[in-house]
């Protein structure tokens, strides 16, 4: 329980550090958002479960509310209702950020837009993305332990993050790479069989490689390479992730 905790607050922290990040830092610090996801397996969990299933492609064109005045384009953001379906948006969201498919700059400028400025931008879109991520987690956090909500600041110097080992930080990229190629087969143009397919792969090596189970893991990436090689679908990064698996393998011998 106690590591649950610590991966929790350590989750909070990482929010915090977001929050009041300079903006030229802004994509290092949601970086090491998501890697602490990774790094805990209640998290990754409880993620992996809300976006099983979730159409992010669907939820982005009734989630990006776009307008225009006849002379400049704006927009704003509207989170789904759910706290499950939430999660998910902004989950895919910030990796949509991390891997820079969405320009950050250009997104904050578009739909959180007040005095023109990045400050004022980046300042809106942690109160509207991120608030509401450190909430709801901070919710179940609460009913979890329960009731017992110590504040991140509080809590740091009575509980420490755990460490993240090398292996743990090959583990954090090897998922954001999954994540990418997950995303590159859902917008591929092969049935969606096959899209259900590779998607049920990757997660499956996954699973395999955080249980150290590598030859269940070494036949699914076999497997997955044949996939990708009879559906023409060889995105840009994949290459890097076979190589992370390597590594990840390597280091854990």
């Amino acid at each position: 329980m106690e590591e649950v905790k610590s991966e929790i607050l350590d989750f909070l922290g990482k929010c915090e550090e977001v929050k009041s990040s300079k903006f030229i830092m802004a994509l290092t610090r949601i970086g090491d958002l998501l890697k602490s996801i990774v790094n805990s397996r209640t998290l990754y969990d409880l993620f992996n479960s809300v976006t099983t299933d979730f159409d992010y492609k669907a939820a982005q064109s009734r989630c990006f509310v776009k307008s225009s005045d006849g002379f400049r384009s704006s927009g704003k953001i509207v989170l789904p209702g759910s706290r499950r379906d939430k999660l998910a948006f902004i989950f895919c969201l910030l990796v949509d950020i991390d891997r820079e498919t969405i320009n950050f700059n250009d997104f904050l400028q578009r739909y959180f837009s007040d005095d023109g400025s990045f400050y004022s931008c980046f300042h809106a879109f942690c109160e509207q993305i991120i608030d509401p991520l450190a909430r709801i987690i901070k919710d179940a956090y609460s009913q979890m332990f329960g009731g017992e909500v110590p504040s991140v600041h509080e809590s740091s110097s009575n509980v420490s993050p755990s460490p993240h080992s090398e292996l743990s930080t090959i583990l954090s990229t090897i998922y954001l790479l999954i994540c990418q190629e997950k995303q590159y087969i859902l917008e591929s143009a092969i049935p969606d069989d096959d899209k259900e397919t590779g998607y049920k792969m990757l997660t499956e090596v996954y699973n395999a490689l955080k249980d150290c189970n590598f030859e269940v893991a070494n036949s699914l990436v076999n497997g997955y390479n044949y996939y990708i090689l009879y559906n023409n679908t060889i995105s840009p990064n994949v290459q890097t992730l076979f190589e992370s698996i390597r590594a990840f393998e390597d280091k854990a011998a």
